[in-house]
């Protein structure tokens, strides 16, 4: 008969598997790794103020398969064996004991990729900490920013539970409380958006950390605080990667990985962030998918091989896509606000300009800025580029702008690159800029014989108002992520096929671009934003180029040297 591995042996077995890159893992990863062996290395030393209980680990493991099962999925009714991944974290997070026996590790904190179990991992350590954690009276809070998100570890919780009758017989579930009398513990969600006060919470586990602004600081400080009473209190942080306005994710990720890769001495803390090295490039056509395994952990179990290859491809085909497959894939931490073209592609795209008198139409568009940004409008030219499988026209588009600025501007018009362009023409400076822009954009239109102009209707009304005396057609076009997801990724697809040429002379609109990115809200609708920088990265010209594109695809046929009404 064959003996099987203690949990003992299986970790070693994961650890030296990380170590000898059997299993590919990211920096952070392997300084976890060593960080594990050089505490096991230090037991016995008398300086050394912890020991590791193998019987309490292995108990923590074995609660898993022993007691719980899945509830949803392929794996619905089966015993919850955890993965390797899974079982190095909970051999480390209850093994490790203070001189008073308790609990070593007071904090944890887990960034992984999506789709790799952390909501079911973290539902069972909410069910084991709740009932089997010798700590009376226990309170395990799921604690989120708002109760429907706190709800999704909770309810899991519920459907485990209910798989599981050698435990779930013991529990009462109802909708915002799960308890379990004979310890006279219970696990509640809690959100930041709800009521809450006189809490003693024993576990706190904090859901997607990515999307705690500092605004939720003080919910934040009150979970954490509140467990001062307990023996051995217990806070995990689960995330996916964050943007840049994630502030509490990049606190904390900050301190873990201090802590993993010995620049900072807590004891307290143990950290594991499963995500994609800086030199690991997905969209590199030699990329191994198996690299993945960095970010996804739980790869060939809770996610597939045929999933990421999807996802990748389409990241690679629609550069929309990329920053999030980069963020919730490859858990790196990037903007919502991702750029929406690269100076390669700028540069491959721009040329010199057609004569627009074979242009099938011609729309302009309108940004005016505030006090210290540009006045810009912009003229897109679209002509017939084939006709795709099902015989509708494809069009491409050229474009350039005219841009102008006050000469009440609070900025330094001095310094680069505004001098600039102030001195090679492309950026007027006037005491009136919005009457500038209005005259000059009257002779273009009466040129090339364009009808439609895209407006902010918030910043230009008045301006809308005199273009519709000149007898043209001002289209509506707030800023807003409904009114421009729709032309952003008709623009991404241009550059794809080649369907884009801005004006290579048109300096101040390469920058303008740029300096653009893109701003994505839940729904997956994107708008145009500024950089991080915005005090000096203007995107005007951009922006109206954008407007342009989308009054263009209205108008009809023009007639050159006078307007269509």
């Amino acid at each position: 008969m064959i003996r099987s591995e203690t949990n003992a042996e299986r970790v070693e077995s994961y650890a030296k598997a990380i170590e000898s890159g059997d299993i590919i893992s990211c920096k952070g990863i392997r300084q976890a790794v060593e960080r594990y062996r050089q505490d096991r290395a230090n037991l016995g030393n008398p300086e050394f103020p912890f020991t590791f209980s193998e019987n309490r680990a292995d108990l923590a493991i074995e609660f898993f398969p022993a007691l719980l099962k899945h509830s949803i999925g392929e794996y619905a009714g089966a015993s919850f064996h955890l993965a390797d991944f899974q079982r190095f974290i909970v051999y480390n997070l209850f093994g490790w004991l203070r001189d008073d026996g308790n609990r070593r590790f007071r904090k944890m904190f887990l960034s992984v990729a999506r789709k790799n179990g952390k909501s079911t991992f973290c539902a069972g350590l909410a069910i084991m900490l709740a009932a089997a954690d010798n700590e009376p009276g226990a309170q395990v809070f799921i604690g989120a920013t708002k109760i429907d998100q706190a709800k999704i570890i909770f309810q899991e919780s519920g459907r485990m539970l209910r798989q599981s009758p050698a435990i779930g017989k013991h529990a009462t579930i109802l909708k915002d409380n799960i308890s379990f009398q004979v310890s006279d513990s219970f696990i509640r969600p809690l959100g930041s958006d709800k009521p809450f006060d006189g809490l003693n919470p024993s576990c706190t586990i904090f859901d997607e950390l990515h999307s705690w602004k500092a605004f939720h600081r003080p919910f934040f400080d009150t979970l954490t605080t509140g467990s001062g009473s307990r023996r051995q209190p217990l806070q995990i942080a689960i995330t996916t990667a964050s943007d840049e306005k994630g502030y509490l994710y990049h606190e904390e990720a900050d301190y873990c990985r201090g802590v993993v890769s010995g620049d900072f001495v807590d004891n307290a803390l143990f950290g594991m962030i499963f995500e994609l090295d800086e030199s690991d490039d997905p969209f590199d056509p030699g990329f191994d998918i198996q690299t993945l395994k960095k970010s996804n952990p739980g790869l060939n179990i809770s996610i597939k091989p045929d999933y990421l290859r999807a996802q990748l491809l389409e990241a690679i085909n629609k550069p929309a896509a990329k920053s999030r497959f980069l963020r919730y894939i490859g858990n790196v931490c990037v903007s919502s606000q991702s750029a929406l073209i690269t100076v390669e592609d700028y540069d491959r795209a721009a040329g010199e300009l057609s004569d627009w008198r074979e242009a099938e139409a011609i729309g302009a568009g309108i940004d005016l800025g505030g006090r210290d940004d540009l006045c810009s409008y912009a003229l897109a030219a679209r002509f017939k580029h084939g006709e795709d499988k099902d015989g509708r026209p494809i069009y491409r588009f050229e474009v350039r702008s005219a841009s102008f600025i006050g000469d009440d501007c609070r900025r330094d018009l001095n310094l680069e690159p505004f001098a600039g362009f102030i001195r090679d023409g492309l950026l007027m400076k006037t005491a009136y800029p919005v009457s500038a822009l209005q005259e000059r954009l009257i002779e273009d239109c009466l040129e090339f014989g364009i009808q439609y102009v895209a407006y902010d209707p918030f910043s230009a009304s008045q301006l809308s108002e005199n273009l519709t005396g000149e007898g043209l057609k001002p289209v509506k076009c707030p800023q807003s992520h409904v009114h421009f997801n729709e032309v952003i990724e008709e623009f991404f697809c241009q550059i794809i096929d080649g369907r884009f040429k801005p004006d290579e002379s048109d300096r101040i609109l390469k920058w303008a671009f740029l300096n653009m990115g893109t701003d994505e809200n839940a729904r997956g609708q994107k708008m145009p934003t500024k950089g991080k920088n915005s005090e000096d990265q203007k995107i005007d010209p951009a922006v109206a180029t954008l407007m342009a594109i989308k009054a263009c695809k209205v108008a009809l046929p023009k007639q050159t040297g006078s307007l269509i009404l």
